[in-house]
């Protein structure tokens, strides 16, 4: 008793969802026609046609025999019930030609003396494709017009030269998103009108068109089989489709089906099957050819074929879940001759297994190499500034040291050995490579002045005594990596104290010459420059610096010159919101 309450909800709701789809077809069959021999079926055809889509729920506009006016009034009509609809179907039975691979619909009336007639004489088939796609998701297209058509030797013949523009039959129609387009044949040939009350396309669509439960693309394969048989194999229904989903144009009601007896199988048909799908590329084809013949002649082949065709869709499959590095790669382009380390943190964070992930944090850790050894240089050049300021405020009489390194173990003068460029050093950029350089240049005593990285004739005289005094060869006083390499093996000071003005060297260190005492109007002066003197550059540009820079909402670095009169970098990362990461230039 429950299972019978089960399939009445069942039937009641397939029924109550049918009715709610709204359907909405265009038959037209023109066979009458006033200037060439009528057609035998496309007015049965159309009637058929009109009689069954109405059984399986559509809204019919039908057409009989129409002159161009009235088609263009049919088909106006058709359009205007497309709004709203679920499901658009077009059904045409008559003649048909293609030039120029367009197809054109050609009503009772038409001449078509002449190819200049074709536009004022045919309905283009596009008119009521396009307006369908438009105005309607799921469409559905059956053209039973590629009969054998005189208006085609006419155009042909006044057309000369061009005549190959006119096909036979009809021309292959590309769908779009959501439509199926079925024609009675291939595209290009020429389908056979029959011998009794319809077309054998027809009579296939009329009899396997909404079976119950069964999709429209499994009804069509139904349909070739029986074309397939009707013709001795000479006609082949084709179908382009690009449906995203099942169409079933009747549900299927819960009754028994009875199982239809086996027709036996003939050889020519069968071959005639096989011939039309062994070219194909779906699975579809060759498993429905297995269903009809399970012990078929090319039931082996076929099977291998749709081996064939899985492990073609499974290798595509996985060409598609292989992941796009494109923007990685991008990413990386934009930054790898970066010179600040958050440029590589900020890859990082984003790809931390990336393709150059080891590369970005061989960067970080150089940078931070150079940052760490800038500021063991300025924190020297502060310390030395603050004892000088601090000797020259006690008293003029009183010896006054000035910035000097120690001296400390003499470096040997033995030619050093041949030098590798490490990874680090060659991974270095031009600019960061310079001013490693002359942070190097200057612990060893051989003074450059500002670490800049800008490599000019100062930092190349300070390579050429540090080159004379440590005893090495040179072969260029340009930046490379083996040179810096060198220059970080050496230890102590290497070139030779140099004072300034106002000094002189004594004790290994350079002190202020002793000069008289001045006079009153000069002292307020000395004390100005005294004051300027001792505002060196602190030796953490970052916590001295943070208040000073300001970030608009999308600025990422910023540059400024601090009190001390040295210009400062200030980084800033937008993901993590830490503050400001500042280093001197």
């Amino acid at each position: 008793m429950k299972q019978i309450i089960a399939c009445l909800l069942l039937l009641v709701f397939a029924a109550s969802a049918a009715h709610a789809e709204r359907r909405v077809a265009l038959v037209i069959g023109n066979s009458g026609y006033a200037n060439v021999a009528e057609l035998k079926n496309p007015y049965n055809d159309a009637k058929g046609m009109s009689d069954k889509l109405t059984d399986l729920g559509f809204d019919v506009v039908t057409g009989l025999d129409l002159s161009l006016r009235d088609m263009r009034q049919t088909v106006r009509e058709f359009i205007k019930k497309l709004d709203n609809a679920d499901l658009a179907l077009f059904f045409y039975a008559g003649h048909g030609i293609q030039v120029n691979g367009e197809n054109y619909l050609v009503p009772v009336d038409a001449e078509l003396s002449t190819h200049l007639d074709l536009d004022f004489e045919a309905l283009p088939a596009n008119l009521v494709l396009n307006a369908m796609e438009q105005s309607t998701k799921v469409n559905l297209v059956f053209l039973d017009a590629c009969r054998n058509n005189p208006f085609t030797e006419n155009l042909a013949r006044s057309m000369g030269t061009r005549s190959s523009a006119v096909g036979r039959g009809l021309a292959k129609i590309g769908s779009g998103v959501g439509s199926l387009v079925s024609f009675a044949t291939q595209p290009g040939n020429v389908a056979l009108d029959g011998d009794g009350e319809n077309s054998p396309f027809t009579t296939a669509l009329i009899k396997h068109l909404g079976t119950p439960g069964q999709d429209i693309t499994r009804d069509l394969v139904m349909v070739r089989r029986d074309v397939l048989e009707a013709t001795k194999g000479q006609q082949v229904p084709w179908d382009n489709s690009s449906l995203t989903g099942e169409v079933i144009l009747k549900q299927l009601e819960m009754v028994q089906p009875v199982e239809p007896e086996k027709p036996a199988i003939n050889p020519q048909i069968e071959l005639a099957y096989w011939d039309s799908i062994k070219s194909g590329e779906s699975i579809a084809y060759f498993e429905t050819y297995l269903t009809r013949y399970p012990e078929g002649q090319f039931a082996d082949i076929a099977k291998i074929r749709i081996d064939e065709l899985k492990s073609r869709s499974e290798a595509e499959a996985a060409r598609n879940a292989k992941p796009d590095t494109s923007a990685e790669i991008a990413f990386w382009q934009s930054i790898q001759n970066a010179t600040r380390p958050e440029m590589y943190e900020t890859y990082l964070e984003q790809y931390p297994d990336g393709i150059y992930a080891k590369l970005a944090r061989l960067n970080i850790s150089s940078l931070q190499q150079q940052a760490e050894a800038a500021a063991t240089a300025a924190a020297a050049a502060a310390k030395a500034a603050k004892a000088a300021d601090a000797s020259n405020s006690t008293s003029p009489a009183q010896e006054i040291t000035v910035a000097a390194l120690p001296q400390q173990e003499t470096v040997s003068t033995e030619p050093a050995p041949a030098i590798v460029p490490s990874t680090s050093s060659r991974s270095l950029s031009p600019e960061e490579l310079a001013t490693a350089m002359q942070t190097e240049l200057n612990r060893l005593g051989c003074s450059v002045g500002r670490v800049d990285g800008d490599w000019g004739n100062r930092s190349r005289q300070a390579l050429r005594i540090f080159s004379r005094e440590a005893g090495v060869d040179l072969a260029s006083l340009d930046p490379d990596p083996s040179i810096l390499d060198r220059l970080k093996q050496s230890t102590g000071r290497v070139c030779p104290l140099t004072c300034g003005r106002n000094q002189e060297l004594k004790n290994g260190k350079c002190i202020a010459v002793r000069q008289e005492a001045p006079s009153k109007s000069n002292e307020k002066s000395n004390s100005t420059k005294t004051v300027q003197s001792s505002g060196a550059c602190p030796a953490n540009p970052t916590a001295s610096s943070r208040r000073l820079v300001h970030f608009n909402n999308r600025q990422i670095t910023a540059t400024i010159t601090h009190p001390c009169g040295r210009q400062v970098t200030c980084n800033r990362n937008l993901k993590s919101g830490t503050q400001p990461t500042c280093f001197w230039r």
